[in-house]
């Protein structure tokens, strides 16, 4: 059962990851479209439908099967690297819900953001993705 959960959390935050990418880059072509009213409504729409029905429902997935893995082994609450990821996991799960935050500004043709700074927010997720897969395969002994 452990490696089913592992297999189906892992493929829910490859797609979690996948839609946190694309997310800010979508914004990016958003500012840069602004001016372009059928351009923005496309883009509208395909921030709108990717947050909507791959990313959230991803982000929710991996969070089920983690749960259930911790659940099947709970000893694992103990260790400093696990912790430590779980952090990390809890304040990507608020840059989600900060992405969904300019999704609405932005569906509102409220474009607060430049085309550099989308740039810049859309190299976060990498961040947390380098930090969460160091500490889960190197389960460094010390954290």
């Amino acid at each position: 059962m452990i490696l089913w959960l592992k297999a189906l959390h892992l493929i829910a935050v490859v797609a979690w990851f996948a839609g946190l990418f694309y997310m800010f880059r979508l914004f990016v072509y958003h500012a840069e479209n602004a001016d372009k009213p059928e351009v923005a409504e496309v883009l509208k729409g395909m921030a709108h439908r990717l947050y909507r029905v791959i990313t959230t429902p991803a982000m929710i997935a991996s969070f089920v099967f983690g749960l259930g893995m911790i659940a099947l082994h709970p000893p694992y609450l103990a260790l400093g690297w696990f912790q430590a990821k779980l952090v990390l996991l809890l304040a990507l799960g608020g840059y989600h819900g900060y992405i969904g935050k300019v999704r609405r500004r932005f569906a509102a043709d409220d474009i607060y953001l430049t085309s550099r700074q989308c740039r810049l927010r859309n190299e976060i997720p990498t961040l947390f993705l380098i930090a969460i897969v160091l500490l889960a395969v190197l389960k460094p002994a010390g954290t």
